[in-house]
């Protein structure tokens, strides 16, 4: 429930651009109020004097909406304040001139009655400049500020969001492997072991634990090294033997050097269950499971590949392994990640695109 507030107490986008237009109207109104209310209680507040300040109203709304769309275009949301502060107040500068020149022309061909805005003396220009600085200086702060905020929001909600995806895959792992199938062919493996061989029984059941640890002890974790996810692969086909015997071949082609690059928990477990399941579990003769890591530029490619033949829509099970899998491939690495499934030289091959640092 505390998440599901978070994700709703956080504006969409549809409605910061509402919230970025009410305020923008109200800020404004409410500085030319003051001054309103400030001739109003002085006597003064005549029909040109409100013209006045419609054209104000008018040109701080217009001019600090161009503010905003060069800050986009610019993208200084996306940089330090440190180096966008200097880069505000030239602009504030810029458009503070542009702003006066705009309020001083319109008001000098509407407003006869009052003297030429724009023949005032320089120190009275250079005064109304900067005051138009200083507003849209101080405007742009606050905007700043609240994108800041928002984005600051969004990337909590994101990081929740990834952690319940992690949690749901990890436990549904976990599940998985504790369902009682997989429990009766492990147990009744290692009951047949006792005698037979006893030390063998002994690793099979390390292996098992080691398995049901695993799962429960990623389930906090975003990514593990690539080294320890290998291990847990390893496990779990040492158990899997028992079963399926000589039905069951497997390869590995994975570069030492890759063994510290970091990789979202059992994502390689997950494949590697799939291409068990569904290509050598279905076929009397059995068949070969190759699993490999190489790098490529920038990415890390994971692949798995498997004995038998893919057919979208037509997997046995639920798939919610590989639902999950690519939910959360895309909350950690966006669309920079992705999972390809095809048929290659009678062989299912299943490939994980990674980029090398999320």
């Amino acid at each position: 429930m505390q998440n599901t507030s978070i994700f709703q107490s956080t504006p969409s986008r549809r409605t910061t651009r509402l919230i970025y237009w009410v305020t923008q109207v109200v800020g404004w109104l409410l500085f030319v109020g003051l001054f309103v209310l400030w001739n109003f209680l002085n006597g003064s507040l005549t029909s040109d004097g409100l013209q006045v300040m419609a054209l104000v109203f008018a040109t701080g709304v217009g001019v600090s909406h161009l503010f905003r769309h060069f800050i986009l275009r610019f993208h200084w949301l996306e940089r330090g304040i440190g180096v966008v502060l200097p880069r505000l107040t030239l602009g504030a500068l810029g458009l503070g001139v542009f702003a006066f020149l705009v309020e001083g022309v319109i008001h000098d061909l509407l407003f006869s009655s009052f003297a030429p805005l724009l023949q005032r003396p320089a120190l009275d220009l250079f005064g109304r400049v900067l005051n138009w600085t200083i507003l849209l200086l101080i405007w742009s702060l606050a905007y700043f500020a609240y994108s800041l905020f928002i984005r600051s929001r969004r990337e909590e909600i994101r990081n929740l969001r990834l952690e319940t995806a992690n949690r749901e895959n990890q436990l549904g792992n976990l599940r998985a492997q504790m369902n009682p199938h997989f429990m009766f062919n492990a147990l009744n493996g290692i009951r047949a072991l006792i005698d037979e061989d006893p030390d063998q029984a002994k690793r099979a059941i390390t292996q098992l634990s080691a398995i049901l640890r695993n799962a429960m002890a990623t389930v906090k974790r975003k990514v593990v090294p690539l080294g320890e996810e290998i291990d847990i692969v390893k496990a779990y086909l040492a158990l899997e033997a028992m079963r399926y015997e000589e039905r069951l071949r497997v390869r590995f082609e994975v570069d030492p050097a890759l063994e510290r690059q970091p990789i979202p928990p059992m994502l390689l477990q997950t494949l590697v269950e799939n291409a068990v399941r569904h290509g050598v579990a279905n076929r009397p003769e059995g068949g070969e499971v190759i699993i490999g890591v190489r790098s490529e530029g920038n990415t890390t490619v994971l692949f798995v590949r498997n004995s038998g033949h893919y057919e979208p829509g037509r997997i046995n099970g639920t798939g919610i392994g590989l639902r999950n899998t690519r939910k959360r491939l895309e909350m950690i690495y966006g669309g920079s990640a992705h999972i390809d499934i095809t048929n290659r030289d009678g062989m299912v091959w299943t490939e994980v695109i990674l980029p090398t640092q999320p």
